[in-house]
């Protein structure tokens, strides 16, 4: 299945930021959180399936995101990137913020506008997000 990359790209600068700053889906199995408060911590699973041939430019521009959120974000507490051991086209973004005012701060950056604009070339389809809310830590 071809899609169009202008569609790609706008539904990636519309839909992630926005995912960034909401609550869970109540759609999701099982039943549904308690609302996150403000002061919670959030972490979020980012899945993607890079084109063929593609692999260093997206790792490049990750390392570019991540430069960013490290030099601008002080309330992310990792943003990290893994490749899959038996798919090296899927990659998985792990990304871990303290509270909700720094969801939006991330969402609203100019290094995740970059990455959006770079992420249209690169992607073989639309990334899948999953937001997880912090229950207990060690």
């Amino acid at each position: 299945m071809r899609i169009d990359r202008t569609i790609l790209v706008a539904a990636l600068i519309a839909a992630l930021p926005p995912l960034f700053a909401q609550a869970p889906s109540s759609s999701a199995p099982g039943p549904a959180p308690a609302a996150a408060p403000q002061s919670m911590p959030s972490a979020f699973v980012v899945k993607f399936k890079v084109k063929s041939g593609k692999n260093a430019d997206f790792e490049k521009a990750f390392k570019e995101m991540q430069a960013g959120v490290r030099a601008r974000e002080p309330g992310n507490l990792y943003y990290d990137l893994y490749v899959s051991d038996h798919d090296p086209q899927s990659y998985v973004i792990v990304e871990h913020y303290k509270d909700q005012a720094a969801i939006a701060a991330h969402g609203k950056s100019e290094h995740g506008r970059k990455l959006f604009a770079e992420l249209k070339d690169l992607l073989d389809g639309p990334p899948e997000v999953q937001r997880l809310i912090l229950v207990s830590s060690k």
